[in-house]
């Protein structure tokens, strides 16, 4: 595991987002995105070199092997309310992520047998 995006799993909590090493679980670093409000939810979602996340009517962009702030923006006249980020060409979740590998492998497995991939 040689690039950050293959060894950093990030946690997103009261306006906190926090990288860990996967294997160790060791933190690697920590960026407080401000907000003097408790149990404020943080939206988040990371491609191979930042993470982009939302909380309390901000967008911030981070380096993913730093955590540094490269940009935000307060998002003006928007509000406060939890928001959905989505990167073009990245699984939306982990969970959508291993939906699609099911599914490339039941075709795989589909066509190997040479049933098609309605199985019949």
């Amino acid at each position: 595991m040689n690039t950050p995006a293959e060894r950093i799993v990030i946690l997103a909590v009261k306006h906190t987002v926090i990288a860990f090493e996967k294997e160790t679980g060791a933190q690697l670093w920590t960026r407080n995105l401000g907000s003097g409000m408790t149990g404020d939810f943080v939206t988040v979602v990371a491609d191979t070199s930042r993470v982009y996340a939302h909380t309390h009517g901000e967008m911030f962009c981070l380096d993913l092997a730093t955590g540094a702030v490269l940009w935000q923006d307060r998002l003006a006249g928007l509000g406060y309310g939890i928001a959905s980020i989505a990167l073009p060409g990245f699984a939306a979740s982990g969970t959508a992520a291993l939906v699609a590998r099911h599914q490339q492998d039941q075709a795989s497995s589909h066509a190997a047998a040479g049933t098609g991939a309605a199985g019949t």
